[in-house]
């Protein structure tokens, strides 16, 4: 209760201060005149009694500062004395705080927009129950890769036989028709799963039901789940919108349930769409059948029991995957199974580069503050009287250290909020570069976990930018700062000259790291524009259609649909070619895979089976896509209307499963249907890089649309012009065919290839930018020290030049002295960009991390950058009127 008392009696102190001090300038009169009347009454003149009183009472100025003390909070108002005194001196040199600020801004700015992506993405909590629990399941295959779907029969045996998790939930996205609800018919996402799904991942719908188990039981009425956007765009957010009915793919379905705003469920990797789901339904799971075991096509996700490990949960999938290896080693044989924690599922691949890039921008901070820490160094020379005044009339050092920090807190705190805007169009800018593939890139923002980073980082850079210069700064020398015409307007020492080269030397290292980095992302990203990917992608139209199966159920209307329509979009003018495929290349690295065996050569065990992409299309897509026939013939019309057993290879399937013979004539067997029967082989084309254009090409095989029919299939139109505006005739075409029928994924296919090289260019863009902003600021630096230095040597370079020097001579001995700094600089940060840039070797493409010819221009250019900043201040100091260096102080 005291301790409330004492500071309630201190708050009041403030809250009635000019009161305080009036009674206090009374008390201590009525004290004054009471002793010199008690003085007079002995006898004592009136001026005599008041000066004893004045002498026995003692210094009333700190008579009144102990009393304040008593009462107020001394502390704090030093440093309000502290901050109002540092304002002051800020406002009055106006254009080195605006230089100091700015620089700051770009520094905090950067990093506040870095670190925002990477709290979006991987250490903001994910929005599920206990996401620390929810963990992806993936089959491994025999050759090791990363981890692939699941098959329905092994994903039944992983749930039946596991212990270590609570809840298993199995998915797969389709792109279907959305109809019958009044509005124009829509390509949706729809995620189909098993019932478990929004158990596992503990989140419920915001009105109506999730999934039960009632709904996947033979004979349940179809229904579906919407997500919250899907709700919004198309119905309004219509609460009434449960129990309304709509059409799937012509399947007539019920809405049950919706999901709440900021829920979103998306696994890119294995997706057939790419997108975010907008609708949930039930997956079929039959029991039986081959291809239960066969195809491999589900993504599953778990939740671990509480008090159960990831490692546990680990080895006992393998152990499940073994058994089930001995239960079917037809389809299973040397497959294993891998849990792969959430988080990292959804950022993994992403993770390296943004640690890598806050380290990038964290740099660029560094160089920030070394260059604020050159300004103070320079202000603090100009303020040695100041400061050695004070000393002299009895400043501690420490508190002239606290009031230079103080200086530098402002500073820094000004620049941390120039900064907050430069951040913020900083992430603008970050999401309208981000590649696709990015994880919810779009909820980047500023919010209090920011805010609060950016608080830390601008009072850490204050500390950083101004501790040496503030300890510089008070090491003075009284006698020398204090006479007329010392060193005190002059410069600090060879100290404080040393102090401003090593700063310089740290800049340069930085920035040659920085610009190494940069040197190699570039290098790296133009390799991989250089790739061949085995088509040509210019004027050539993409786009896809999904036929509903209620509406499509017999293959031959499948047939005949796409071959209608590109009989329709071969007439329009400008179109060259026109092809069908059921995924395009570099699509998100989705699409069929499956083993295959060579008729007349003895099968192999089920872990060394040949491996083959598989893509349905027809002979016009080769022509569309620029893709060579090197051998045989194509596909006729023939062929292309009914199934006559025939299939086209590529070059890298001849290479390597035909050594030395022709293929043509053999016949191959594609298991992807119940029932396959032997294709042959009638052409080999070229090689088409499927899946990423950083591996080898695949051997892949082309199977005609009769052969194995897919309900949806993307359009490739090869145009004379634009491809872009041939779009909407070729949507006019297709709605004449069916106007029901919705069109989707409508791009260019030079549009498909940015987004594959989408992440390598964000990467080599921020780097770039980093690495020209800490150029920028190293040059900035060595100008201003080259400067600082020419100033401060202007009386010996002119006592030079008066002597007889010549302006080629000083020229060379300024450039001499910045040249030095640079050599040294580059040396270390030599050293530095070896050890650091393995770290990213990750993100590169054809390129060594320790590159020669990358590192030998990057040290050219610094080296230019260097000579440029050191040759201005230099110049000028052959320009000095000797007459004048003389007359100097």
């Amino acid at each position: 209760m005291s301790s409330l008392l004492e500071l309630w009696r201190r708050v009041l102190h403030y809250l009635r201060r000019e009161r305080f001090d009036r009674e206090l300038e009374e008390e201590v009169r009525f004290h004054l005149e009471m002793k010199a009347e008690e003085y007079v009454s002995g006898g004592m003149r009136p001026e005599e009694a008041r000066l004893a009183a004045l002498r026995q009472f003692g210094n009333e100025t700190r008579l009144r500062e102990a009393s304040r003390e008593t009462w107020g909070f001394v502390r704090m108002e030093t440093l309000l004395q502290d901050i109002r005194f540092g304002a002051r001196v800020l406002a009055k040199h106006k254009g080195f705080t605006a230089v100091a600020v700015i620089t700051l801004a770009l520094g905090i700015g950067a990093n506040t927009a870095i670190f925002s992506v990477v709290h979006e993405l991987l250490l903001r909590p994910l929005p599920y129950k206990d996401p620390e629990r929810v963990v992806m399941l993936w089959e491994r295959p025999p050759t090791g890769m990363g981890g692939g779907p699941a098959s329905r029969a092994n994903f039944r045996g992983w749930r039946e036989q596991s212990t270590a998790f609570e809840g298993m939930a199995a998915f797969t996205d389709r792109s279907l028709a959305l109809t019958g609800d009044g509005g124009e018919p829509e390509d949706v996402t729809v995620q189909l799963a098993t019932p478990e799904l929004f158990g596992v991942l503990g989140v419920e719908p915001l009105i109506g039901r999730a999934l039960t188990a009632e709904d996947s039981q033979p004979n349940a009425p179809p229904v579906v789940v919407l997500s919250h956007g899907l709700w919004q765009k198309r119905y309004g957010g219509d609460p009434n919108v449960l129990g309304k009915g709509v059409t799937l793919n012509g399947v007539p379905v019920t809405v049950v349930g919706v999901m709440p705003q900021g829920f979103r469920w998306h696994i890119r990797t294995r997706s057939n769409t790419g997108r975010p789901a907008e609708v949930w339904s039930v997956l079929s799971m039959p029991t039986e059948g081959e291809a239960n075991t066969r195809g491999r096509f589900l993504s599953v996700v778990a939740r671990l029991k509480e008090g159960a490990t990831l490692e546990q949960a680990q080895t006992e999938m393998k152990t499940i995957a073994a058994r089930l290896a001995e239960d079917s080693p037809r389809y299973n044989k040397s497959w294993s199974a891998e849990v792969v924690p959430l988080r990292e599922q959804l950022v993994g691949n992403v993770r390296p580069a943004l640690l890598v890039l806050l380290g990038a921008v964290g740099f660029v901070l560094l160089i920030a503050c070394v260059n604020v820490a050159n300004l103070m160094l320079s202000r603090a020379a100009a303020r040695q009287k100041e400061i050695a005044l004070r000393t002299a009339l009895g400043a501690r050092r420490l508190r002239v250290v606290r009031q230079l920090l103080t200086e530098s807190l402002l500073l820094s705190l000004l620049g941390s909020a120039l900064g907050l805007l430069v951040a913020w169009w900083g992430i603008g800018a970050l999401v309208a570069i981000s590649p696709r593939d990015v994880v919810n890139l779009q909820g980047v923002g500023l919010n209090l976990t920011v805010l609060g980073w950016t608080l830390i980082i601008s009072l850490l850079t204050g500390v950083v930018f101004g501790i040496a210069p503030a300890l510089e700064a008070t090491r003075v020398d009284l006698s020398d700062a204090l006479k007329e015409g010392g060193k005190g307007s002059g410069g600090q020492g060879a100290r404080s000259n040393r102090l401003r080269g090593a700063l310089v030397v740290v800049e340069v290292a930085l920035a040659l790291v920085l610009l190494v980095s940069a040197g190699l992302l570039v290098k790296s990203f133009a390799r991989l524009r250089q790739v061949d990917a085995g088509f040509n992608a210019e004027n050539v139209l993409t786009m896809a259609a999904r036929l509903p199966g209620g509406k499509y159920s017999e293959d031959e209307q499948v047939v005949n649909y796409f071959r209608q329509a590109t009989e329709r979009i071969k007439t329009l003018p400008g179109v060259r070619a026109v092809g069908t495929v059921n995924y395009l290349p570099l699509h998100g690295g989705v699409g069929a895979r499956t083993s295959y065996t060579i008729e007349g050569r003895p099968e192999l065990p089920p872990d060394q089976r040949l491996s083959t992409i598989v893509r349905v299309s027809d002979g016009d897509y080769f022509k569309a896509m620029g893709v060579p026939l090197l051998r045989g013939r194509n596909f006729t019309e023939r062929e292309e209307a009914e199934a006559r057993h025939v299939v086209l290879i590529s070059e890298s399937l001849a290479r390597q499963h035909f050594p030395g013979e022709d293929p043509i004539g053999r016949r191959i067997i594609v298991p992807m249907s119940e029932n396959p029967a032997p294709t042959e082989i009638i052409g080999v084309v070229g090689d088409v890089k499927y899946e990423t254009l950083t591996d080898e090409a695949q051997p892949t095989v082309y199977l005609p649309l009769p052969e194995l029919t897919y309900p949806f299939m993307t359009f490739v139109v090869n145009t004379a012009g634009d491809p872009a505006e041939l779009a909407p005739a070729v949507r006019r075409e297709l709605a004449a065919i069916d106007p029901d029928q919705p069109i989707s994924d409508v791009q260019t296919l030079t549009q498909v290839m940015a987004d594959t090289v989408g992440r390598a260019r964000f990467n080599t863009l921020l780097f770039g930018l980093f690495a020209v902003l800490a150029t920028a600021l190293a040059a900035i630096g060595i100008f201003g020290v080259m400067n600082y230095s020419v100033a401060m040597r202007t009386r010996e370079l002119g006592l030079r030049m008066a002597l007889g020097a010549q302006p080629s001579r000083v020229l060379l001995l300024v450039l001499r002295q910045g040249l030095v700094l640079t050599l040294v600089g580059i040396g270390i940060g030599l050293a530095g960009a070896f050890a650091l840039t393995r770290v990213m070797s990750s993100l590169l493409f054809g390129v060594e991390a320790t590159d020669p010819t990358t590192f030998a221009a990057i040290v050219l250019l610094l080296a230019l950058v260097s000579l440029i900043a050191c040759y201005i201040p230099a110049r000028r100091a052959t320009r000095i009127d000797p007459l004048i260096a003389l007359r100097y102080e």
